[in-house]
């Protein structure tokens, strides 16, 4: 650590640690008047079947409503779980890399063009799965979301193939019998803006009712290009997002128990490939010749169908489809540009019985997905391929309370996943025919134990798995098959409630033990020509921990903090055996977060963030070249509660302009040279919101 960035993390933990102690004294006498202090329980869905945090073995950050709310400037599932621990973003746009693995998959660049990838970690929205140009490219609203679940570790049992890495599921607000409706107008730094509306109430009163939530959010990129020959082209080089959701609700009176919930949402995106400087990177300028952008339109429908037969069974069906087009604009037309369409289909049936604190509850289900995409690249010739993927994936867990304070979860998923892509390209004599199976038993134990009704602890092991593919070595036009990768993990978790439930911590300790670990080898053949492929890694593990607690230290006062560690190592490669004994790349061995909220009145609020990452490797060879440093992000918020139906507000993001890359690599421009995707510069922003 540096030190100017080393003063400023000091500054910035003096400052939110100042604003405790200052809210104390000024808080006492109501605190002493017996204010009710004890903290929210928090509840988990994400497993299928919903617990409390308590009896969650796996390591899950939860953030209600109410703390996304407090994420300074936050307008998408990617800025609010920024600093959640073990979990980083090597880019402003990007798929978050969990605990050293890259949840964009194997594939990626150029090398997901020709070959196609499959994601490490899914994003789940309302039981609709992104798909990789959702998840990398895309923008998730949070307005209007009810909590945001973010999952550490394999979470195959219950999501399938694609989350050796762990799980993000988003949940949104449903339709509310009694009427209500929120509103929110912002402006800031780099032409942000955003405008968002929430509608909701009773079509038909006690059994139908409705919910629509619109939201538009875009800013300026924050990098100048610079290069004299650099034509900008068709593309549009600023972020834009729209997003837009309709909720209908059935609760027919005549039927107790049943209940009908269709969704239907549209979301649109535009965006910049990366936000990356070339030297000197402080200067937020890049000399880079070209940026293509990605522009892209989903369209989703889901139809959850449930039933309580009011014995402790509980049947739910869910029916999903989607289809998009991913339009990637080059600034000359046949030098990159690409075409995307696609369509996905699933459905999945499940049946849970009782509650976790039965003697015996469980649940079992079955899923399927199909998917289906036409995609055409355009440079130096024509790319066409036709990709199918078909998931089936048949689940269970049981929970057995053992004695009063013991209690043992089982799980098991059997998991079928073909993977066929078809296609030619200019760049290889011979046409690509890969169809392959793979298959998988997924099991998951957990053992847990009650050592105060507030404290337990336990001990998990789980079983990862992400199918192969194939990949495209340009230099050779050949087509090379990687692997199924898969890992056993294993954890020891705590979740303790003290001080009267003022004070939470979780806790996960963990180690993981890969084979046939995949991973992206870019290469530059020269400049302006550059080539990505993927290669397994025999051995691999890696170890950490992750805690988190949440203080509500007065009525008017709340402290949040989180760590992660990381050690990690890529033990044997046979394909490449220089890269035996390196660290994952983009795996940080650190990081930390802080944060406070301070109701300063009853009116007045008053919150702080920060959050430390570690230094890490960009690249699986290790290259000091491409070595990140650590950095320190401070962000700081004030808002003022008008009336009951208006509040306004305003933030400062990067408060010291910390300019820090994040990511390094080669300019694959014919320019060359270091390119550093970097921190976003100290930014501000004011809004109006309201709700009735």
């Amino acid at each position: 650590m540096g030190l100017n960035s080393f003063a400023r993390y000091l500054l910035g933990s003096a400052s939110i640690a100042a604003l405790a102690l200052l809210a104390a004294p000024a808080l006492a006498q109501e605190n002493d008047a017996g204010a009710v202090l004890e903290l929210p329980e928090i509840t988990v869905s994400g497993e299928k079947i919903e617990r409390s945090l308590q009896r969650t073995a796996s390591s899950v950050t939860v953030l209600t409503a109410k703390d996304i709310a407090r994420k300074v400037g936050a307008t998408s599932v990617t800025e609010a779980i920024q600093g959640v621990p073990n979990v980083v973003f090597p880019d402003s746009v990007s798929a978050p890399v969990i605990r050293g693995q890259d949840t964009q998959g194997p594939n990626s660049g150029a090398g997901a063009f020709f070959a196609g990838t499959v994601p490490r970690a899914p994003v789940n929205v309302d039981g609709h799965y992104l798909n990789f140009n959702e998840f990398y490219f895309g923008t998730t609203s949070v307005w209007d979301v009810r909590s945001i679940e973010v999952f550490r570790g394999p979470q195959t049992t219950s999501q399938g193939a694609n989350a050796t890495a762990g799980a993000i599921i988003v949940n949104t607000n449903d339709p509310t019998f009694t009427p209500e409706a929120a509103y929110q107008t912002e402006f800031g730094s780099y032409d942000t803006k955003r405008a968002s509306f929430m509608l909701s109430g009773p079509l038909v009163k006690d059994e139908l009712a409705a919910r629509i939530a619109l939201d538009y959010s875009g800013r300026d990129t924050f990098i100048d290009y610079i290069n004299p020959g650099f034509v900008p082209g068709d593309t549009n080089l600023d972020f834009q997002n729209v997003n837009a959701r309709l909720k209908l609700l059935w609760q027919p009176t005549a039927i107790p128990g049943l209940e009908a919930k269709f969704t239907y949402s549209y979301n649109s995106s535009n965006r910049p490939t990366q936000e990356a400087a070339t030297r000197p990177f402080s200067d937020l300028n890049s000399n880079a010749a070209t940026m293509p952008t990605w522009k892209q339109d989903t369209n989703i429908g889901i139809l959850d169908v449930s039933y309580d037969f009011s014995n402790g069974f509980k049947f739910f069906n869910q029916t999903q489809y989607s289809n998009s087009t991913v339009h990637r604009v080059a600034n000359v037309r046949g030098n990159g540009d690409a075409d995307i369409d696609q369509w996905n289909a699933s459905n999945e049936a499940r049946i849970t019985y009782g509650s976790t604190d039965d003697v015996l509850s469980g649940m079992a289900g079955f899923y399927y997905a199909h998917t289906q995409s036409d995609e055409n690249l355009y440079v130096g010739g024509t790319s066409t391929f036709d990709d199918t993927k078909r998931n089936l994936g048949i689940f269970g867990e049981l929970t057995y309370k053992l004695t009063d304070k013991w209690r043992l979860t089982g799980g098991l998923r059997y998991q079928q996943d073909q993977v066929e892509r078809l296609g030619t390209t200019v760049y290889s004599r011979i046409p690509l025919d890969f169809d392959k199976t793979f298959s998988a038993l997924l099991p998951k134990v957990s053992l847990s134990y009650d050592v105060t009704p507030d404290w337990t602890v336990g001990a998990l092991v789980s079983r990862g798995y992400n199918p192969g593919g194939v990949a495209l070595n340009l230099s050779s036009g050949r087509w090379l098959t990687f692997k199924d990768e898969s890992l056993w993990n294993y954890e020891l978790f705590t979740r303790t409630s003290i001080l009267d439930g003022r004070l939470n911590l979780n806790g996960n300790l963990f180690y993981t033990d890969f084979k046939n670990a995949q991973y992206n080898i870019p290469v530059v053949i020269s400049p302006g020509v550059f080539e990505s492929y993927t290669i397994n890694a025999e051995k691999a593990h890696s170890y950490g921990l992750e805690v988190g607690f949440d203080y509500r230290v007065l009525d008017s006062l709340t402290l949040r903090a989180g760590a992660g560690l990381l050690s990690t190592e890529i033990e044997e490669v046979s394909s490449n055996p220089d890269y035996a004994g390196n660290e994952f790349p983009k795996a940080p061995g650190y990081m930390f977060s802080l944060g406070a909220s301070w109701d300063v009145t009853d009116k007045f609020n008053v919150s702080a963030d920060l959050r430390h990452t570690g230094g890490s490797y960009s690249n699986v060879a290790n290259s000091a070249e491409y070595k990140v440093k650590s950095y320190t992000i401070a962000n700081a918020q004030a808002s003022y509660q008008v009336h009951e139906h208006l509040q306004v507000y305003g933030y400062v993001r990067n408060v010291f302009d910390e300019r820090a890359p994040t990511y390094l690599q080669q300019n694959r421009s014919v320019t060359g040279g270091i390119e550093a995707s970097m921190t976003m510069p100290r930014t501000f922003g004011v809004g109006v919101k309201g709700a009735f």
